[in-house]
């Protein structure tokens, strides 16, 4: 599938992500003044903003010029007329006359008036001001999220902060710059809230805009040196909106399971950069004194070049830069997703603050030498990269700071007043000089990497279909046979079928699964999937997690290095076997009573290449996994694995049966030195 690059400034979004939130998320509640509350009078939403032309008058008169859609014939003034569910940050006159002029006076628009607005502009202050909350209601402030559950119309999220005025009022910012200046004014349809700015994310990709912010001068020079800049310039593929699939209901072969295919396909970037003052602090001022402390600290090979060609991929300096780089658009919820960990507690919020356990994920760095970044979440709504600690292993919290064997490096979540999302992607300040040293992977990834199936297909997150609970309009979400880069090959019978997290980032549920969401495939399936790096050489198994029930199927497996050309592993695995079929040995931890009959149990079933499933995630009734005799793992591999060398995985049915399913949820990379170490594995 060819992906074109952007190039122009001004791009036309005409085009309405479908996604839905569900009720379940934690409210943001601040302590704002009220007085500024609307009381609500029956009206439509365009009802009102009509019958406030002092306020109004300019927003509705660039409604009237957009359509909803490239296909639809009315306007997002008849739109807003109609039954729905909408929050709209609906921009003042005077804001309006600002943007308009500023971008005049910079020679970007031929005229200031709005009845001479470009379609390619009105559609972006439209789009850019709307969420459309489909069958769920829309957001009053007490509801506002940072970012947002859903993105606007123009695909884009939207930030909340909260700032003061002179008085000390509490006031609320989105996307930083624009200040709500009449909140909750409810209407028919949804809510709308005043603000003073026409909400105008940036349309730099995510190289141009770190090489534009004033802080991370130094960082954006790496880019331009090393050419990163120009490989992170692709945004969207609009040979797939093309395609009949796209923003289609499918309902499946057997119509079993319901769901939409994604409106687009997008391609994103997000960077983890050190501003210009932690460069300086670490001694950073120029290439040279950068080459000088990769070589003390970094952890490279023999091949390492320390030379001026910064644009070769073996450069020090290029190695340092793509390490910064991960290939999705991470905004500061999806960084690290949670939903059911064992003795999870989020209170009210949405936010991480209330944090009982660490979570974490995974994410493959960009550039030749692949590597991996972990990212941990911990308490305070706190992210860090590359954290080691020890845990408890009653509870599995993190124990005493003291304790910590690597701190990890701290993420920020934004850059102070300098915007930080840009049309692909996003990049985030960090407090540290990251570097692959040889702590992360001998200490921080010599360890058991459990991977959700979705932070292995950056297209699904760049699509907002992961933590969002946008699930399509019948429930779920369908793929096309090559949408996943990631996913090289699929034949035409596969139906690739996601079942989005139900209660959204946080939420807690009765599916025996990590994260709360899982692919049900069907069809007489048959793909391959690459897998994410191990951190160094080694002895390897690869795990598959299994959710066993009689509507599942069987698959051969397959592992190797050629993804058209890869060696059977083992017998068929039949999904359809839970923890009471007498060769799996399945017995509860309560049953067997003692720690040495569990860990005899425990070895017994390994020697059937089963385990049980994990302690870590809690399914229903704070039962965890490894409680449920339908919650399995399956040692599927177990061999040498090269550090930089790129594996995949087949998935292929075994069943002349298009209506049984394939459970794909999460895989676990785990190295010798802890499945058969001096210390037995945790069982978590």
């Amino acid at each position: 599938m060819k992906v074109k690059n952007i190039f122009s400034k001004h791009i036309s979004f005409g085009a309405i992500v479908i996604a839905l939130v569900s009720l379940s998320f934690g409210s943001c509640k601040e302590n704002i003044d009220d007085s500024d509350l609307y009381t609500f009078t029956g009206e439509m939403l365009i009802d009102h903003l009509v019958n406030h032309p002092d306020t109004f008058s300019s927003y509705v008169e660039i409604l009237g010029k957009v359509h909803p859609s490239k296909r639809s014939k009315s306007t997002m003034k008849e739109l807003l007329s109609a039954r729905g569910n909408y929050t709209c940050f609906a921009p003042t006159n005077e804001a309006i006359a600002h943007h308009l002029d500023s971008l005049f006076k910079l020679g970007e628009i031929p005229s200031n008036q709005v009845s001479e607005i470009t379609d390619s502009l009105a559609e972006a202050i439209v789009f850019n001001s709307i969420i459309e909350n489909g069958d769920n209601l829309a957001y009053s402030s007490t509801e506002f999220q940072d970012p947002m559950p859903i993105n606007n119309m123009n695909d884009r999220p939207i930030r909340v902060t909260y700032g003061n005025d002179p008085d000390g009022t509490t006031v609320i910012y989105i996307n930083i710059h624009s200040k709500v200046v009449q909140k909750d004014i409810e209407v028919e349809n949804g809510y709308i809230h005043t603000i003073n700015k026409v909400i105008s994310p940036s349309n730099a990709t995510v190289g141009d805009l770190i090489m534009a912010t004033p802080n991370t001068e130094f960082f954006g020079n790496l880019l331009r040196v090393t050419g990163w800049d120009a490989q992170m310039t692709e945004y969207r593929d609009y040979d797939y909106d093309e395609l009949d699939e796209a923003g289609t209901i499918f309902n499946g072969s057997n119509g079993a399971w319901g769901g939409q295919y994604p409106l687009h396909r997008y391609i994103k970037y997000t960077a983890f950069v050190e501003t210009d003052s932690v460069f300086k602090a670490n001694g950073i001022v120029d290439l040279p004194t950068l080459k000088e402390y990769i070589r003390q600290h970094a952890y490279y090979d023999e091949n390492t070049s320390y030379g001026d060609d910064y644009t070769n991929p073996d450069n020090a300096v290029n190695q340092f830069v793509a390490y910064h780089l991960v290939k999705v658009g991470l905004d500061w919820s999806s960084m690290v997703t949670w939903s059911n960990e064992y003795g999870f507690s989020n209170g009210s919020k949405n936010d991480g603050s209330a944090f009982r356990v660490n979570v974490w994920e995974y994410w493959e760095t960009m550039g030749k030498h692949r590597r991996t970044m972990k990212i941990t979440g911990i308490r305070g709504n706190n992210k860090r990269i590359n954290r080691r600690s020890v845990y408890n292993l009653a509870s599995y919290r993190e124990m005493s700071a003291a304790s910590e064997e690597i701190g990890g490096i701290v993420v920020n979540q934004t850059n102070g007043s300098y915007d930080n999302n840009s049309l692909n992607g996003y990049y985030f300040p960090i407090d540290g000089i990251l570097l692959w040293t040889e702590e992360v992977p001998t200490k921080v990834l010599n360890e058991r990497m459990r991977y959700d199936i979705c932070s292995l297909l950056p297209e699904l997150i760049n699509a907002n279909c992961r933590i969002k609970d946008s699930k399509g309009s019948l429930g779920y979400w369908f793929y096309t046979h090559d949408y996943f880069e990631n996913i090289p090959i699929m034949s035409n019978e596969t139906e690739f079928c996601y079942l989005a997290n139900e209660r959204g980032n946080g939420g807690s549920g009765s599916w025996t699964n990590y994260q709360i969401d899982e692919f049900n495939i069907h069809g007489i399936y048959d793909f391959v999937m690459k897998l994410p790096p191990v951190p160094y050489t080694g002895t390897y198994e690869i795990r598959y997690g299994i959710n066993a029930n009689g509507n599942r199927g069987m698959a051969q497996i397959y592992v190797g290095t050629n993804p058209n050309n890869l060696p059977a592993i083992g017998i068929p695995l039949d999904l359809r076997i839970d923890g009471n079929n007498a060769f799996v040995g399945w017995k509860s931890d309560a049953d067997l009573g003692s720690e040495e009959a569990i860990d005899e149990l425990d070895k017994q079933m390994r020697n059937n290449g089963y385990m049980k499933g994990p302690k870590y995630f809690c399914p229903a009734q704070n039962v965890p996994g490894r409680d449920c005799v339908i919650c399995l793992r399956r040692v599927i591999f177990t061999g040498q694995l090269e550090a930089g060398q790129t594996y995949y995985i087949r998935f292929k049915s075994v069943l002349n049966n298009s209506n049984s399913e394939f459970f794909f949820d999460y895989l676990e990379l785990v190295p010798k030195s802890i499945y058969n170490g001096e210390v037995a594995e945790d069982k978590w």
